[in-house]
């Protein structure tokens, strides 16, 4: 998954998850569960990158177990889809990009109407602008599925390789 924050992206890899019966494995459900644990602030990136890291590890075990993986982070750089374009490979798996490409219209009613219903967590505008900034979008030698508001769900879940 790659995308910002109000995309999608969480909304998106639990449907691929549900239709296609595999692990999703996401970076924000990690730091919920263990913030209390290991003391955990949202303004560290180092702990970023350790929860990063976790999560990278437990898809190295789902997949050596020979299963799929939906990984629900933003994947932002492209360094950062190399790292898993990798352990896919190790792994003899094939990594498929998934790019939430949603209009900055869209981000913003949806980060405003979840101010009123607080139906996730809410993100600092700071992060939400930096990672607008750093976002570098997925290339077709990727092998980037592109989806967007207006894309039908069903027709997209049927075209991503099983």
């Amino acid at each position: 998954m790659v995308g910002v924050g109000f995309s999608g992206k969480s909304t998106l890899a639990k449907n691929i998850s549900e239709y296609f019966k595999t692990p999703l494995v996401s970076q924000d459900a990690l730091f919920f569960e263990k913030k209390k644990e290991l003391n955990l602030i949202e303004d560290d990136d180092e702990m970023w990158r350790m929860l990063l890291d976790m999560c990278q590890q437990r898809i190295k075990e789902l997949m050596a177990e020979g299963k799929s993986v939906v990984f629900d982070n933003v994947n932002l750089k492209r360094e950062h889809r190399d790292e898993l374009r990798k352990i896919a490979k190790e792994s003899g798996g094939k990594a498929v990009v998934i790019y939430l490409d949603t209009p900055e219209e869209i981000l913003n009613k949806r980060q405003d109407r979840n101010k009123v219903t607080r139906e996730r967590h809410d993100v600092k505008q700071e992060y939400l602008d930096d990672a607008k900034a750093r976002l570098e979008i997925p290339t077709d030698d990727e092998n980037t599925y592109r989806f967007t508001p207006e894309t039908d769900l069903d027709s997209f879940l049927k075209k991503l390789p099983k």
